[in-house]
């Protein structure tokens, strides 16, 4: 099964960095090709309309995972933010309640 796998990668071809330029290019103005649009970009750039199918879900693949990556990010930092602020919080309370306590036993 492995040996299958290492015959398709040999005949694979890897994009040239012209080719995907362009697909980066198109990809920011358009994240998905309709049908027609995307025979035109692969007899554009010598590609298999299935090449440029398989290019572009890929990139919207990846571009969710580093969304999804930010995000994640982001709420970590606020939960961060917040725990800290909760205990602070916490503190002052417990300091609050102590006060209150001594004021009404004198």
């Amino acid at each position: 099964m492995k040996n299958k796998n290492k015959d398709k990668n040999k005949n694979r071809k890897r994009f040239s960095d012209e080719q995907i330029k362009s697909l980066e290019s198109i990809f920011q103005s358009e994240s998905r090709l309709e049908p027609r649009r995307k025979v035109q970009v692969a007899k554009e750039l010598g590609l298999q309309p299935r090449q440029v199918a398989i290019w572009f879900q890929n990139k919207r693949a990846r571009r969710k995972s580093k969304q999804l990556e930010r995000d994640y990010n982001i709420l970590g930092a606020s939960y961060t933010a917040l725990a800290s602020r909760f205990e602070s919080l916490k503190k002052e309370k417990q300091a609050l309640a102590l006060k209150v306590e001594k004021i009404t036993r004198d």
